[in-house]
């Protein structure tokens, strides 16, 4: 009897123990599921972290080149902006307005119409408001060459203060051998002194034309050829201004 009694209380502590045995087994499974959940959780989070610093670094990124672009957009908006100004004083300056537009305008047409410029310009030059003026002068004299060099190659106006001179090139004859008398197709040069000293000097082929200012006088002159070895200036003399 006693033998079956112990033997029941053996069994009964073997299932015990098992028992506990398959608890702490449960245990520490349920503890390495829990460790390693732990541990897949960390460093997902962990990973999380690294792409938002990723993400946030990116994001302050492209706001500083934002900011740059924005920058470099209002400098170029201000260098456009004063470029727009000047660009308008210049056309206030250069374009023509009013009554010089009109003129403008007359002279495009006349230009397109096949007015010869030069003739335009000869009669906007002859155009003026009444001046007091003497009766126009003409006076001659031989256009010195490098062969002649003699008398009577100057004349004077305005009370003689104003000297017209200059020189030509010699003529040739039939041979091809340079005569004393300038050649009137070939251009001269024509030199005007006034009562200063001062020199001014025109130079092309006859007719020139030349304007001068000597105290209260204006003096145009128009030197033309004449006669063999002879030029002619017609000196017209108003007040100035």
């Amino acid at each position: 009897m006693s033998y079956g009694l112990y033997d029941h209380h053996r069994r009964y502590r073997r299932r015990v123990w098992a028992r506990v045995g398959k608890a702490a087994l449960w245990l520490i499974l349920l503890g390495g599921v829990a460790g390693f959940s732990y541990l897949v959780g960390v460093e997902q989070l962990k990973s999380r972290e690294g792409s938002m610093q990723e993400e946030l670094a990116a994001m302050i990124a492209a706001k500083d080149k934002a900011e740059r672009r924005a920058q470099q957009l209002q400098q170029i908006a201000q260098t456009q902006e004063v470029r727009a100004n000047e660009l308008e004083i210049r056309l206030q300056r250069e374009v023509p307005g009013g009554e010089l537009a009109k003129l403008t305008e007359l002279m495009a047409r006349k230009l397109a119409e096949g007015v010869n410029p030069e003739r335009m310009a000869f009669v906007i030059e002859q155009t003026s408001n009444p001046r007091s003026c003497v009766r126009p002068e003409t006076k001659r004299f031989v256009l010195p060459t490098p062969i002649y060099k003699g008398a009577n190659t100057q004349v004077a106006f305005a009370d003689g203060t104003i000297i017209v001179t200059g020189e030509g090139v010699p003529a040739r004859n039939e041979g091809g051998n340079p005569e004393a008398w300038y050649d009137p197709t070939k251009p001269v040069k024509i030199r005007f002194t006034d009562a200063a000293g001062k020199v001014q000097e025109t130079e092309g082929v006859l007719p020139l034309t030349h304007k001068l200012i000597t105290a209260d006088k204006e003096v145009r002159l128009t030197v033309g050829a004449g006669a063999r070895s002879f030029v002619e200036v017609t000196g017209e003399i108003c007040r100035f201004p």
